[in-house]
């Protein structure tokens, strides 16, 4: 298993069903130990520690998508991870979804619902993973790079140079 998928499985273990998306700056753990020996030692890290997520905040669950490309990353972080719930519904049932009200709030109610957790993260040199949980299926854990490939893309715009 690569550090990339280590990190963003650990991610996906830590993290909850309820609350906004989270981002988290991906550091080289040797550097942070190099660097911010006390912090490292708070958070109980080793040098056997690839990758340390170092938890950035709540997002405004509003529109992620649009949020991501205001955020740029300093040369030190190494990669990004997003932690986010999504609630989904068949196909055939989105064209029942209101038009006024709290779309969201509907879908929740719904009896067809799935609440998805979904985990992505990337690196610098291109390395992408994603992990994705059902909460109704909770013992499964659906893993790949290319698992939720719009969110990855958008992830990955936030490490580029400016």
């Amino acid at each position: 298993m690569s550090p990339l998928e280590e990190t963003v499985r650990s991610i996906e273990a830590q993290t909850g069903w309820d609350g906004p998306p989270r981002l988290f700056a991906l550091v080289e753990t040797g550097e942070l130990l190099r660097v911010q020996p006390e912090l490292a030692a708070q958070l109980g890290l080793s040098a056997d520690d690839a990758l340390t997520a170092v938890d950035q905040g709540d997002l405004d669950d509003g529109d992620v998508g649009a949020l991501l490309p205001g955020i740029v990353w300093p040369p030190t972080v190494t990669g990004a991870a997003l932690a986010m719930v999504r609630v989904t519904l068949p196909p055939e049932v989105e064209e029942e979804i209101p038009e006024d009200g709290d779309a969201v709030a509907w879908a929740l109610a719904h009896p067809r619902h799935e609440e998805l957790k979904i985990v992505v993260g990337v690196l610098r040199d291109g390395d992408r993973h994603a992990v994705l949980r059902i909460r109704n299926h909770e013992e499964d854990l659906l893993s790949a790079a290319d698992l939720v490939p719009d969110v990855t893309d958008a992830l990955a715009q936030t490490l580029l140079p400016d």
